[in-house]
């Protein structure tokens, strides 16, 4: 990679994106000093902020926004490349900014996208990322914070009055599973970090209402945007061949598994259930499709139960050529945010079965009409519900209705709600 943190791919289509690299010519002492003394004016901010979008729409260029990210490989970050690529063709330009040196984001990086991130690993290149960082924000309309915690105190901190955050889980819910200290000061953090943003986007109707109660004050700038569902990649990966890997898995039935294995995924739920359905006579398997910090327990757990051969723990791996091959997708979380892999298993025709946990998946199943929801933690009744689906097989006009289901999350409508929500950032204040 070279040394310069400033890179842009540039698509014909498109147009490019012409960075420009500022020099690093100050000692580091002076450039943190002066990045300390732009946190505490938040009101000159906003006012810079408004001139400059003033001045940008008076000239009917496009409104520009950067994107702030802290890490890379998990459904949230996908996202929000995906967002940054739809945003770009149309009406933005977009830069993302990373606070790590992470070069598998550069492989991934969309066309007409520039990209500022450390131009290698250490304390010393982040710290001249970060100043690089604040300097190019000054010239952005708007700073959106891509991920909790990190990405969206990141922007609040070099960019307060014009950031803006998004918010992907369920905080209450994540807090709940932290200890007393931990829960108060990651909600004092984020709390602090929210109320430094101009607006707030939450993936689902539930984290709004969730983070509304957490912070009453915020209530107004809260705003529900879904996630933009790509269906057309979707069925274009899933018609690709199964890997070798999963063959022996899917000599049977499979009660699939979607997610990081950690402890929100409550997957040591789903093999209890598989187990019951051994118990019951279904002879069936179960694949967890991720990789995590739970990964020695579950397999702990598959040995425990006697479920050698018949769960399976792949790893980390595209999980459409499985869906478009499982039996049903089951989900035991104990929270989460949109449930991006419920709308994805739906615009492939595969029937769901979800614990009823804050806040995605009721959300994007309206309520049970386009899948089953069980208690949460309730292994009886997931093991009903996916029972019920593996002996009645899989339904015509539920699989139909689970693809209309899925359009409504398609770009078509969710990129325009996300474009009249940033550009109201942008031009409003």
């Amino acid at each position: 990679m070279p040394r310069s943190e400033e890179i842009s791919r540039c698509s014909p289509k498109t147009g490019a994106i012409i960075p420009e690299s500022d020099k690093f010519g100050m000692t580091l002492a002076h450039n943190l000093t002066l990045l300390l003394k732009t946190f505490h004016k938040q009101p000159r901010a906003v006012q810079r902020s408004r001139v400059a979008c003033s001045e940008t729409a008076s000239l009917g260029q496009r409104a520009s926004c950067m994107i702030f990210m802290h890490s890379f490989g998990g459904g949230a970050e996908g996202m929000a490349l995906y967002l940054a690529r739809l945003l770009s063709v149309r009406h933005f330009q977009i830069r993302l900014a990373c606070v790590r040196h992470i070069p598998a984001l550069l492989r991934c990086l969309p066309d007409g996208v520039s990209l500022t991130m450390p131009e290698q690993p250490g304390i010393w290149p982040a710290l001249r990322n970060m100043w690089r960082i604040w300097r190019l924000a000054r010239r952005y309309d708007t700073v959106l914070g891509g991920l909790e915690l990190q990405s969206i105190f990141w922007a609040a901190m070099l960019a307060p009055g014009r950031a803006v955050a998004w918010l992907h889980k369920d905080i209450s819910g994540y807090i709940a599973q932290k200890s007393t200290g931990y829960a108060w000061l990651y909600a004092a953090l984020l709390g602090w970090a929210l109320r430094r943003c101009r607006s707030v986007a939450c993936v689902s109707r539930g984290i709004l209402e969730s983070s509304a109660r957490l912070w009453p004050d915020l209530s107004p700038r809260l705003y529900v945007l879904y996630n933009p569902v790509n269906i057309g990649y979707i069925r274009k990966r899933a018609a690709s061949p199964l890997p070798e890997i999963l063959r022996p898995c899917f000599d049977r039935p499979v009660i699939l598994g979607v997610g990081r294995l950690e402890e929100q995924k409550a997957f040591h739920l789903l093999l209890r259930a598989q187990r019951l359905l051994r118990e019951r006579g279904l002879d069936c398997h179960c694949c967890i499709l991720g990789e995590g910090s739970q990964r020695a327990r579950l397999e702990g757990d598959i040995r425990r139960l006697g479920l050698e051969g018949r769960a399976f723990l792949p790893g980390f791996m595209d999980p459409f050529p499985a869906m478009a091959r499982a039996s049903v997708l089951a989900l035991s979380s104990l929270f989460e945010g949109f449930s991006l892999v419920i709308a994805e298993a739906l615009c492939l025709g595969l029937p769901v079965v979800s614990a009823d946990c804050p806040s995605g998946p009721a959300e994007v199943l309206d309520g049970g009409k386009y899948g089953v929801l069980t208690p949460i933690g309730g292994v009886d009744a997931l093991a009903d519900a996916i029972e019920n689906i593996l002996q009645k097989g899989i339904d015509d006009g539920m699989r139909t209705a689970g693809m209309a289901r899925a359009k409504e999350f398609s770009p078509k409508r969710t990129l325009a709600a996300w474009t009249s929500f940033l550009l109201k950032c942008c031009h409003n204040g």
